[in-house]
């Protein structure tokens, strides 16, 4: 029996996880957890074989820093990421971190028991882009590689100069692609923008930095 540690904060997708497993003959079901931190102590005390790790749990980390660490503790236990980012650095960071497989919720084309079952047979799933979705009226795979990146760092908070900074492109650049972004998705204004991006699940919400009176333009 392959002995499975779900990690997941959302009840819904953790009981639907739950319930898929435990209908299958090979797969033992350890007690569920909504925190990184607390998977990495479990890991530790059981023989854990696969986890099925989402990205933005309860806990000191994320799913991306457990998946490394857990790695780096057992790496030949399997970790598949279980997330609605659909974010294209995710799936980066994912493989970085050493994660054998990629499951995106709501998007994927692949049933979540067949991804399974393949990881634990040695394979690697990971799809060759992240799953597109609309905002507004142009769709995420139709953004620039520039667009996506402003598009992300907007979501999280940063106004255009810490943009133009943390990118190191110039303010007019930074303003030039808000224009773009705004023209493809028929959209408002940058506000509009984030809130879309935010609820497609698009990216991964950072914790905002503080921005003085000079920052918020």
């Amino acid at each position: 029996m392959t002995k499975v540690l779900i990690v997941e904060d959302q009840r819904i997708h953790r009981e639907y996880m739950e319930t898929l497993l435990s209908q299958e003959g090979h797969y033992e079901l350890l007690p569920s957890v909504t925190a990184a931190d607390v998977a990495i102590q479990l890991c530790k005390t059981n023989p854990v074989q696969l986890v099925l790790m989402d990205i933005a749990v309860n806990g000191m980390m994320d799913g991306i820093e457990a998946t490394a660490k857990l790695k780096d503790m057992s790496p030949n236990i399997k970790i598949i990421i279980v997330t609605s980012m659909l974010d294209t650095e995710c799936l980066v960071n994912a493989k970085e971190a050493g994660a054998d497989s990629i499951w995106y919720k709501d998007a994927s084309e692949e049933a979540l028991m067949d991804v399974i079952d393949r990881t634990m047979q040695g394979e690697h799933i990971f799809p060759d882009n992240s799953p597109a979705v609309h905002i507004g009226f142009a769709r995420s795979d139709k953004f620039t590689k520039t667009e996506c990146d402003i598009l992300r760092e907007i979501v999280n908070g940063l106004s255009s100069r810490q943009i133009s900074e943390k990118l190191d492109i110039s303010g007019r650049t930074v303003d030039w692609h808000i224009k773009n972004l705004l023209e493809k998705t028929g959209l408002p204004n940058r506000t509009a923008l984030a809130i879309r991006a935010a609820k497609g699940n698009l990216f991964v919400i950072k914790d905002k930095p503080e921005q003085d009176e000079k920052d918020m333009k």
